[in-house]
């Protein structure tokens, strides 16, 4: 089974889709991680090339791992994976391989605008990426309902890892019992 992590930087991504990949013996995936390792440090990159052709390589770079990892992975994807502003031709094929290939969880640490908005834009700005308060709300205020709309599977929660870990896979279990 392929489970592909969606959601805003901050939300939990990938420490929480690490021990969802312990819990269920499968591979894990950072698209990000990924990215620093085989072609730049993302905030690197996209001073140097511009958001659009990072999104471009980044897409380049999700379909070569997929097409090396046939099963059982947990796949954490870019923060933008599925909103390209001004790319909407990219983010249809991204949604369409997600539905074509697997589970997508959408993580967000509440239903609610202002909660959510705390909560991701303190945890964006202590990660150290040099982040502007100001510019990281505009984003993530404009975002929040596209991503609300996302995922097979909905994870609301700002609970400790293993908890959001063990949540997602009760809900996958129960998605695949209702799929099938």
């Amino acid at each position: 089974m392929k489970i592909f992590l969606i959601g805003p930087g901050g939300v939990g991504k990938s420490t929480c889709g690490e021990i969802l990949a312990n819990l269920l013996g499968y591979n894990f995936i950072d698209l990000d991680v990924e990215f620093c390792k085989r072609v730049e440090n993302v905030g690197s990159y996209i001073n140097n090339f511009g958001y659009e052709k990072y999104c471009l390589e980044n897409s380049k770079l999700f379909y070569e791992i997929l097409s090396q990892h046939l099963e059982n992975f947990v796949f954490s994807l870019s923060s933008g994976f599925l909103i390209h502003e001004d790319m909407d031709e990219l983010t249809l094929k991204h949604k369409q391989t997600l539905k074509d290939e697997g589970i997508s969880v959408l993580l967000l640490p509440a239903e609610s605008l202002d909660e959510s908005t705390e909560i991701v834009v303190k945890r964006q700005l202590s990660r150290g990426f040099g982040l502007k308060e100001d510019r990281e709300k505009t984003k993530f205020i404009q975002r929040f309902p596209i991503y609300k709309k996302l995922g097979d599977i909905k994870i609301f929660s700002h609970a400790k890892p293993e908890i959001i870990a063990e949540q997602m896979k009760k809900e996958i279990a129960f998605y695949n019992e209702e799929k099938n």
